[in-house]
């Protein structure tokens, strides 16, 4: 029985040989240079798929940003269908009017609309002088609370079966440095000296009354009194004592004045106030 452990150790192990064959090299080789286990290439594509969200989103806002900035053209008019007849209401005041005849011709009606200055009377109102029928075509109902402190519709309305052709004129409010070219005196309901009693007075007093309501004076009509109101001229300035015999706004915060040399008579006096439904004064 052999005690040398070493020798038996020796006898037990096989001989190291020359090493790896180049088959199995090869074979190692192939294993080292081998793609990564599917749970690194799930690693390794988890991040773009990921990012794909976020890029979605990014684009998207890209594309509405554009639509945001860049809202829809509004219509000029608004046009509605009310039992026998249209409503169109004017939403753009200041359009030209070429724009409300293109689209008044696109709903089949031939009119021409046009806004032009007018005094507080005529805002909303068809201009007496507008051609058309004028049973056919009138302005919009407002409400009758609706003053000149707010914003009222500014329209017609005109039935359905209407078939000719119309040439209609609106009042609008002035801008300033405006004139206006629709006018109503300065006595009229919704005026600035509305049952005022100015009849009569002198330039000084009725400047003071304009003064208060935030108007100038930029003329006056001095009328002749020999041939009753017939001949006038018109002056940038005259004496504060002449009496005021009427007047009318002539352009946005400046009105003009007619005076005299002579008061109007007591009879013409009342008849002007009894037209425009105001007390004696």
């Amino acid at each position: 029985m052999n005690t040398n452990v070493d020798e038996a150790i020796r006898t037990l192990t096989p001989a190291p040989g020359p090493g790896l064959t180049p088959v199995a090299r090869e074979t190692m080789n192939a294993i080292m240079d081998a793609e990564p286990a599917p749970t690194a290439v799930t690693r390794r594509r988890w991040r773009p798929l990921l990012a794909l969200p976020i890029a979605a989103a990014v684009i998207s806002a890209a594309w509405a940003i554009p639509s945001v900035l860049t809202p829809a053209p509004a219509s000029a008019l608004d046009i509605k269908e009310e039992g026998d007849h249209y409503v169109i209401e004017v939403k753009d005041l200041n359009a030209n009017p070429k724009v409300y005849e293109s689209q008044l011709r696109g709903a089949g009606l031939d009119i021409s609309l046009d806004l032009v200055p007018a005094t507080p009377s005529f805002v909303g109102e068809i201009d007496p002088g507008t051609s058309g029928p004028q049973d056919e075509i009138k302005t919009i109902d407002r409400p009758e609370q609706c003053g000149l402190d707010r914003d009222c519709p500014i329209g017609i309305t005109i039935a359905k079966d209407f078939a000719g052709s119309a040439m209609i004129t609106l009042g609008r409010e002035a801008r300033p440095g405006e004139e206006y070219q629709i006018v109503a005196g300065l006595d009229s309901p919704g005026e600035p000296l509305h049952c005022v009693p100015f009849y009569n007075k002198p330039v000084s007093e009725v400047r003071a009354l304009l003064k208060e309501r935030g108007l100038g004076i930029d003329g006056y009509v001095l009328l002749d009194q020999a041939t009753q109101g017939t001949e006038s001229q018109v002056r940038a300035s005259v004496p504060d004592s002449m009496y005021v015999t009427g007047g009318h706004l002539s352009k946005y915060g400046m009105a003009s004045l007619a005076v005299g040399d002579a008061p109007l008579s007591p009879e013409q006096v009342a008849s002007l106030n009894k037209k425009m439904h105001c007390a004696a004064g």
